[in-house]
C-alpha cells in the first residue's frame, strides 16, 4: 500500500514541480484516501489511479477560484477550460499557463489508455464534467463578487461543485465493460440517487465550511442562500440544511434496495463517495484543516500495525 501512495505522491509532486502553485493545499495523501474509499479491489486499480488523479487536478482548480485568481482571471480561465486547445493558452496568466497545459495532456494520456465502451467515451465525460466544474466555480466567484444568489439557484450550480459529477464519471471511466451504454444513459437521466449524493456532498461541505469561508471573503453558501431565500437565520437555515442531508440519506438506502437500476457495482462507488463527505466533514472541515481528523485516520490506516 505504501508503494502505490508512493506512485500518486511522485505524479502530484511532478506535477506541483511542473505547474508551480505554492497557493494550493497539499493534500495527496487525503486524496488517495479519499479515492480508495470508493472501490478497494485489485482488478479496478485503473479507475483509482484516473479518479486519483482527477481530484488532485481539482484541488488545483478550486483552490485557483476560491482562493488566488481574480474575477477576470477566472473568467479567462473559464473560457480557456471550454476551448480545451492548446491555443488557448496564450490567453493565460504566466502562472496558471502550465497547469493548463498539463490537464490537456493528461486527459489526451487517458484517452489513449482508456478503451470506448460502444459509443460511450467516458474519458470524454469526465473532460465534459471538468469543464462544467470550472463554469459551475467561476458562477459562484461571480455571486461573491456580486449577490448572493436564491436557494434555487446555488444548488443548481451545488450539485455541480460538489465534485461528484466529475469525480463519479471518472471513477466510472476506469471500471471496464460493466460500464455499459444503459449505465452511462442511466447516468445521463440524472437519477435520484446521483442529485442526492450530489446534494449531500454540496451542503454537508457547507456546513463546515461557512466560519472559514466568511473569515476570508463574502459568501455564498447553501446556508447563505437558505437564509436569504426563506429569511431565517443563520441557526434555523443550518436545522433545515441538516434535515435536507438526513433525508437525502433515506433516499440514498433507498436507490439501493433491490431491484435496483443498476448493477450495485455501479452505484457502490457512489454511495462510498457519499459516505466519505461524512468522514471528512463530520467535525470539521477536515480536507482543509486535515490535521484535525483526518491525517489521524490516514495515520491509523497505513502507519499504525494492527496487533495480532
Amino acid at each position: 500500500m505504501h508503494q502505490v501512495f508512493m506512485f500518486y505522491y511522485r505524479w502530484w509532486k511532478d506535477m506541483q514541480s511542473q505547474v508551480k502553485t505554492s497557493y494550493v493545499r497539499d493534500r495527496a495523501a487525503e486524496c488517495y484516501v479519499w479515492i480508495l474509499a470508493i472501490y478497494l479491489e485489485p482488478y479496478y486499480s485503473q479507475a483509482r489511479i484516473i479518479t486519483t488523479k482527477v481530484i488532485l487536478l481539482l484541488v488545483v482548480l478550486d483552490d485557483t477560484y476560491d482562493a488566488y485568481a481574480t474575477i477576470e482571471e477566472m473568467r479567462v480561465l473559464t473560457q480557456a477550460i471550454n476551448r480545451w486547445d492548446i491555443t488557448a493558452m496564450s490567453q493565460l496568466p504566466k502562472y496558471i499557463k502550465p497547469y493548463y497545459k498539463f490537464i490537456l495532456n493528461q486527459y489526451a494520456e487517458w484517452n489513449k489508455q482508456v478503451p470506448q465502451q460502444g459509443t460511450t467515451n467516458l474519458i470524454e465525460a469526465s473532460k465534459k464534467a471538468f469543464q462544467e466544474m470550472a463554469n459551475a466555480y467561476l458562477q459562484e466567484a461571480e455571486w461573491r463578487h456580486s449577490e448572493v444568489p436564491s436557494f434555487e439557484e446555488y444548488m443548481k450550480i451545488g450539485l455541480i461543485t460538489s465534485g461528484y459529477g466529475l469525480l463519479y464519471k471518472s471513477a466510472l471511466s476506469g471500471m471496464g465493460k460493466i460500464v455499459t451504454e444503459e449505465v452511462s444513459a442511466w447516468y445521463e437521466s440524472h437519477p435520484k440517487i446521483v442529485t442526492t449524493s450530489q446534494t449531500i456532498g454540496r451542503l454537508h461541505g457547507d456546513l463546515m465550511t461557512i466560519a472559514f469561508e466568511r473569515e476570508r471573503a463574502p459568501s455564498a453558501t447553501g446556508v447563505d442562500a437558505y437564509m436569504k431565500t426563506f429569511g431565517v437565520s443563520e441557526n434555523v437555515a443550518i436545522e433545515a440544511i441538516i434535515n435536507i442531508i438526513e433525508d437525502g440519506w433515506k433516499d440514498i438506502n433507498e436507490g439501493c434496495l433491490k431491484p435496483t437500476e443498476v448493477p450495485m457495482e455501479i452505484l457502490a462507488p457512489l454511495v462510498n463517495l457519499t459516505r466519505m463527505i461524512d468522514v471528512i466533514y463530520k467535525y470539521t472541515d477536515g480536507f482543509t484543516f486535515s490535521e484535525c481528523t483526518f491525517k489521524e485516520y490516514i495515520e491509523l490506516l497505513f502507519c499504525v500495525s494492527v496487533p495480532m
